[in-house]
């Protein structure tokens, strides 16, 4: 179990546990997290806050085993949520490596989200709004992904391009036979190294300056074919978890715009996490990924927040009627006293 809740339970505080996704509180990404509750001996631990938001649910419960004793969260409530998800469209259009602070929205906000995080009086000023620049050849395949729902690497064209410094790049050549897989119905070889037929990696082996990154391909059967890198957001669906560096080959590669050919922005980014658009961000762009990236998402923090919130009231509601109870014991001893 977490160090951390056993040292809790053992310090004799009052403990509560679970895993809370983020998309059922107003944030338009998935992300899962275990969260602590804890509170001192005499307070009021409260429960986890209800969802708000219908979101695709996995599963969000947890285990623990505290001194042998297995111990189960109490987060139970995952199907009463009253809203939608909620999504994003009202920013301006931007391309690779657009580095403006400061620019103009695309229009008026058309939906209850965009009025909400745009806040009370609009703003006429968008801020943040930029991207990662990507190298050329990092930055060509973006413009090669199709645009359809689920679409990543794997559906990249095994072409020659022009890149936008000048250079060509090269086809990727399969030259061995793939153990795994075998050959195709057409008998076309489809390993790119000697590792595809079972022995050691030849160096002499890899390519340079393809279209379709030689690495993806080369690793891909161990590494669940990759899937989702050089991935793009859909319209109707929400942002993968999203991380402190976006890039195409990360960790979480579904990181691509879905129509302009880049990575997300540090707004795009922030908005995913619910931070409102008034928020202000310091230093160069990789620290302002890494900001967001890291925070908690506030409408979680705030409905946590609301929670605890209500256990400091009933407590001090129990204390007031306790000591006016107290009160009145103590006067009526008074009284028969005398």
């Amino acid at each position: 179990m977490p160090p951390s809740l056993q040292s809790l339970v053992r310090m004799g505080y009052q403990c509560t546990f679970g895993v809370l996704q983020a998309g059922q509180y107003g944030v338009a990404q998935t992300r899962r997290r275990a969260n602590i509750l804890a509170a001192a001996p005499g307070e009021k631990l409260p429960m986890f806050p209800e969802p708000l938001h219908v979101f695709a649910p996995r599963a969000c419960q947890l285990s623990v085993v505290v001194d042998d004793k297995t111990f189960v969260s109490n987060i139970v409530r995952l199907n009463s949520s009253l809203f939608r998800t909620i999504t994003m469209s009202d920013l301006a259009e931007i391309r690779n490596g657009a580095s403006a602070l400061k620019i103009s929205y695309n229009g008026e906000p058309q939906s209850w989200f965009q009025r909400q995080i745009r806040g009370s009086q609009y703003q006429p000023i968008l801020r943040d709004h930029i991207c990662k620049d990507m190298s050329a050849l990092i930055a060509a395949p973006m413009r090669y992904v199709p645009l359809a729902p689920g679409s990543d690497w794997r559906n990249l064209p095994n072409i020659e391009v022009r890149l936008s410094d000048g250079t060509t790049t090269r086809k990727l050549r399969y030259t061995h036979h793939q153990k795994k897989n075998g050959r195709s119905s057409t008998g076309v070889l489809r390993g790119i190294c000697s590792c595809a037929e079972g022995i050691p990696c030849d160096p002499a082996d890899r390519q340079f300056n393809t279209l379709i990154p030689w690495c993806l391909p080369h690793t891909g059967n161990r590494h669940n074919h990759w899937a989702g890198l050089y991935g793009s957001l859909e319209w109707a669906g929400f942002f993968s978890t999203t991380v402190t560096n976006p890039e195409p080959m990360g960790k979480q590669g579904r990181v691509l715009h879905l129509e302009q050919h880049r990575v997300v922005s540090v707004h795009e980014c922030a908005r995913s996490q619910g931070f409102p658009d008034t928020y202000r961000l310091f230093e160069n762009i990789f620290d302002k990924h890494r900001q967001v990236g890291n925070a908690v998402p506030p409408p979680l923090a705030k409905a946590i927040g609301l929670e605890l919130k209500l256990c400091h009231l009933a407590k001090l509601r129990e204390d007031a009627a306790g000591n006016i109870k107290q009160e009145k014991m103590d006067t009526t001893g008074r009284e028969q006293e005398g």
